[in-house]
């Protein structure tokens, strides 16, 4: 496949299908299977399916009841602690059915089927997102974990605690320090080899995958930044998938951090495979397993629609009563009116003539790479959780994340959530006020509810390795310590891949901007050491930027703010993002 035939979906429009109850709660009893040791093979076993089936039936009875509690013969309404019943659900109103059970099955027999004993590459319940448990070998998780010690036995004074972490989240590597600055910051000229620095116009025309004509008075789309970029290194992978790091990882020292650079070029060739997966299943697209039409879904019912004028007959000489009666007939028709939503269709694999095969072998890649630590203790015994977002912004079209969660200890499981945003409202297929049908079919609240739909969790235990696609926004949830009286942790290592059919400006052109590396350099050159103090020092001084901000290297503590600018940008931006697509209200108006 060409790179000129792809073209990879955008985070930071409306992306989704809309799905289901019935579907999500298939797709969430998978996940729990496929989480269990050797699932794989238990899938095949008659009597553990006869005991999950059970425990399913069981389990689901229970949430029905919880989710929608004003549905229940028992509902007591005086004791309704439940909070706005009319938001958005997660579990369908209805007792699953063994139609439901047997496509469960039935799909979970064939994800067995397509897994890859090799590598333990599985794919996942959520759509596009595929895990593996093994992909990294003992003995190079071991060497991460020597070459990171490196990292975090600075002194506690240098230690990078991430802003507003509450000294919580402790950054190793990460690429909102020393990110480029556009309009400031050097690069090596693709045609003259100089370095140079281009202005806003010159790096927006560069991007013609941007699509924005930049005049300092254009309205600019929020998606693109005009002040900063993350730095990606680019990578060379192999026709055989052997990966070798062409430039250095931003914030991260190749001459000192030897042995990691090593390490991290290793553990991404695993990710590879994983990615191969994921960017051809967002290709190939995939469509609901439950397909309902909510211009028929009532069709089947027996009962008419009330009309005024049979009431009328009935209380021919009041009209007040006749229309009292109609209104209180019209509700309870309302009220007991259930979108027919099928059963599913007995399981049949995916047509193979559907599918693409996309693959990174034989490519140069960009990866932006992230090392992180989240450190609890008894003092701070609890991690708050994320924000739900996508990462980065359309300067970095990043279309995939790999996470390696390389170390846990002493932390309770920790969960990572997905949820896709379905669009504007207006496009969607829906009768003027439809709204209890929409809540009961989807669980889409549309009387003012966020539209959007969670597509489910993955356990983020420690040794596995997780890729999906930027196109589903993603939050941590909460954990805490297991043992409140000692210190835990959980350690993580991410690539963000940027697509691979774009060339954005990566440490390749981009010379580091970290003056300290630059003044390590120069102190250990023996022509400058018997330099007198004030010439090395004007030496010193013409790699650090101008003055103004421009060209050449920044210190640490320009770079700190500098980031603390970025961090606040793409804040704003992720508060417009949800406002304008991942929580946009959903207003059953006219269409």
């Amino acid at each position: 496949m060409s790179l000129e035939d792809i073209s990879f979906p955008n985070p930071f429009t409306s992306q989704g299908e809309i799905f289901t109850l019935l579907e999500c709660r298939i797709r969430a009893l998978a996940g729990q299977i496929l989480e269990k040791p050797e699932w794989w093979r238990k899938v095949r076993d008659e009597e553990i399916i006869s005991k999950w089936r059970q425990e399913f039936t069981e389990q689901d009875a229970e949430l029905v009841k919880k989710v929608w509690p004003k549905l229940q013969e028992d509902y007591d309404e005086s004791n309704d602690d439940n909070g706005d019943w009319n938001a958005n659900k997660h579990w369908p109103h209805k007792k699953i059915t063994p139609e439901q059970l047997n496509y469960l099955f039935g799909w979970l027999r064939w994800l067995a089927d397509q897994r890859d004993a090799k590598t333990g590459i599985e794919m996942m319940h959520i759509r596009n997102v595929y895990q593996s448990y093994s992909l990294v070998s003992l003995h190079l998780r071991d060497a991460l974990l020597k070459d990171a010690l490196v990292l975090e036995s600075v002194p506690e004074a240098e230690k990078d605690w991430h802003p507003g972490s509450n000294n919580q989240v402790l950054d190793l590597i990460h690429p909102s320090l020393h990110c480029f600055r556009i309009g400031k910051t050097l690069v090596n000229h693709s045609e003259t080899g100089s370095l140079y620095v281009p202005t806003v116009k010159e790096y927006m025309d560069g991007r013609k995958d941007l699509r924005f004509n930049y005049t300092p008075t254009a309205l600019r789309p929020s998606s693109i930044s005009d002040q900063h970029q993350w730095l990606p290194t680019d990578f060379l992978v192999s026709e055989d998938g052997e990966v070798k790091c062409l430039s250095y990882i931003n914030n991260l020292h190749p001459d000192s951090h030897k042995s990691l650079y090593s390490t991290i070029t290793s553990i991404l060739a695993k990710f590879v495979p994983l990615w191969d997966r994921v960017l051809s299943d967002v290709l190939a697209g995939q469509g609901p397993i439950i397909v309902v039409d909510p211009y028929s879904w009532y069709d089947n019912r027996s009962t008419p629609q009330p009309e005024l004028e049979g009431f009328k007959q009935q209380h021919p000489k009041d009209e007040n009563a006749a229309t009292a009666a109609y209104c209180h007939a019209e509700e309870e028709w309302w009220n007991s009116r259930d979108p027919y939503v099928p059963e599913p269709d007995e399981f049949s694999p995916p047509d193979a003539e559907d599918r693409v095969n996309f693959t990174l072998r034989g490519r140069t890649i960009q990866v932006i790479v992230k090392m992180a630590n989240i450190i609890l203790t008894p003092e701070e015994p609890e991690y708050a959780g994320g924000s739900w977002h996508v990462e980065g912004m359309d300067n970095e079209r990043i279309v995939a994340t790999g996470i390696y969660y390389y170390d846990s200890s002493n932390v309770t499981e920790s969960k990572l959530s997905f949820r896709h945003a379905l669009g504007e409202g207006m496009d969607m297929p829906y009768d003027q006020g439809d709204r209890q049908g929409y809540i009961r079919a989807y669980g889409v609240n549309g009387n003012e509810g966020p539209l959007n739909q969670e597509l489910g969790y993955v356990v983020t235990k420690e040794g596995k390795c997780l890729a999906f696609p930027n196109i589903w926004q993603h939050c941590v949830s909460p954990f805490k310590l297991d043992n409140p009286s000692r210190p835990g942790h959980r350690k993580i290592l991410c690539f963000f891949l940027v697509d691979p059919t774009l060339k954005i400006h990566s440490t390749s052109v981009v010379p580091p901007q970290q003056y300290e590396w630059y003044m390590r350099e120069l102190r250990r050159a023996p022509a400058l050491k018997k330099l007198p103090v004030e010439l090395f020092d004007i030496i010193a001084g013409l790699v650090k930027e101008d003055g103004s901000g421009t060209g050449g290297a920044i210190t640490l503590d320009q770079a700190k703010a500098v980031r603390e600018e970025l961090m606040e940008e793409r804040a704003n931006f992720v508060v417009e993002l949800n406002e304008e697509v991942y929580e946009m209200e959903f207003n059953m108006c006219e269409h």
